[in-house]
């Protein structure tokens, strides 16, 4: 009979485990809903045994969370804004806004929602917690969320977030923006969503994670789980810009399920927080699926930027590209970790993952991990990983058109970044996207 392995976990990482539990406990005496309690006691239980992940865990040997660890953030805070604070995180095109701050759902800021386009119907996760029957589809995948530390970190202090659901044939010509708001130094902002669209519908969901302080005291907390339903048809598009305070954490996983002929493109910019992490993982469970998972990362200090994929291709005929980049200046460091795994069933396979990094400083680092895990015989299949500097000839080439050399170092810089986000297939928000790159590479003289 074997011994169970028992986890050795350092005093000051226990203190965080009780103090995120205790905090648990709070939430459970503040809301009724049996099943929301007992989903709460299951990831209190889960993390109590794996708690916080260390460099010893494959996983998480790249990204070290001494520092989130000694912090204690709360997470029962509330904080009103008024609408002038939204001015400056505003896409300057057509959006439905619906607005999260410090990870509560914020119905005065957000537009008017019960008059979505018919088809669209939207609710906060605290609206579906108040009703018994409803609060069966936030916990029917507790299984794959709560393997994750931070997917049972969130499942113990889920609070708000949002449902949405886009009937079939519905197309959604608007694009949903959420703005998810630090307001507050702290806090730890704790969102659970859930989208699902239904046959042949197609949305684009436009989703920003910002600070109101940039001072470096500031230091806030947001840790999100989405669920994706994608059914047969459909077609979902979905870009995410990550501008918060560079001295506040970001945890987000995201878990796709795309059915038949369905379509899935993603694009990610990591500019801000010390510590990031933005993991997706998607399971092609129909035939004839498509998807696009692109990312561009900027760091510099001593950010670290983690951004990683899981893709599992189920049935034949599947179709998935990918393209991350990094750029990374002073000590910063990049982490990509890709896998690409291709069941037996997953004959006609094209699995395609591509990842570039530009080092800007001699103390900059990336680790890069792209994986293949193949079981079909009739795939095609290719990952590649690349890091280095600015090749000097294309500077030179530069300068002899008469551009000064950091001119040059920013034109090239740029051009690299950009590339990832030319997947965008929305005009205006692709140049949203590109102009926040932009202004983001601009804002260091040195580079």
């Amino acid at each position: 009979m074997s011994k169970k392995i028992i986890r050795k976990i350092s005093p000051m990482a226990q203190q965080a485990v009780d103090h995120y539990i205790e905090q648990s406990l709070l939430l459970n005496a503040a809301f009724a809903n049996d099943k929301v309690i007992a989903g709460r006691q299951r990831a209190q239980a889960i993390f109590a045994e794996q708690a916080f992940p260390t460099l010893r865990d494959e996983d998480w040997k790249y990204t070290k969370l001494t520092g989130f660890v000694q912090n204690r953030f709360e997470s029962l805070g509330k904080h009103s804004l008024n609408v002038d604070d939204l001015h400056a995180f505003l896409p300057p095109y057509a959006v439905t806004k619906i607005v999260f701050v410090d990870g509560w759902f914020s119905e005065e800021l957000s537009d008017d929602l019960s008059v979505l386009p018919k088809g669209a119907s939207f609710e906060s996760t605290r609206d579906v917690f108040e009703v018994p029957g409803a609060t069966d589809q936030l916990f029917g995948r507790e299984d794959i969320i709560n393997k994750t530390p931070f997917g049972a970190l969130n499942s113990l202090l889920m609070a708000d977030g949002y449902y949405l659901q886009i009937s079939a044939n519905t197309v959604l010509e608007t694009p949903v923006f959420v703005l998810y708001i630090q307001s507050q130094g702290n806090q730890m902002a704790t969102v659970r969503n859930h989208v699902m669209l239904e046959e042949n519908a197609e949305m684009t969901l436009v989703e920003q994670f910002v600070s109101l302080s940039t001072d470096e005291d500031f230091k806030g907390c947001t840790n999100v789980v989405t669920e994706m339903d994608i059914a047969k048809s459909a077609r979902m598009k979905q870009v995410l810009v990550q501008q918060q305070n560079h001295s506040s954490y970001y945890f987000n996983n995201q878990f796709i399920f795309q059915a038949d002929q369905s379509t899935f493109n993603t694009f990610y910019t990591g500019l801000g927080s010390l510590i990031s992490r933005h993991q997706n993982h998607l399971f092609m469970n129909g035939e004839h699926i498509e998807n696009q998972q692109n990312s561009a990362c900027l760091g510099r200090g001593q950010q670290t930027m983690d951004s990683r994929t899981n893709t599992e291709h189920n049935q034949v005929w599947g179709k998935s590209q990918q393209l991350h980049k990094y750029v990374l200046d002073d000590s910063a460091v990049g982490v990509f970790d890709g896998m690409i795994r291709v069941d037996r069933l997953a004959q006609k396979t094209d699995g395609q993952m591509d990842n570039k990094n530009l080092l800007l400083s001699t103390k900059a680092k990336v680790d890069c991990k792209p994986q293949l895990e193949i079981y079909a015989d009739d795939v095609k299949c290719s990952h590649g990983s690349a890091t280095g500097q600015i090749n000097q000839d294309q500077i030179f080439y530069l300068q002899a058109r008469g551009i000064p050399r950091s001119k040059a170092i920013k034109m090239i810089t740029q051009s690299f970044l950009m590339e990832p986000a030319e997947g965008i297939s929305n005009a205006n928000i692709r140049q949203w996207v590109m102009t926040t790159l932009a202004d983001q590479l601009n804002a260091k003289d040195s580079l």
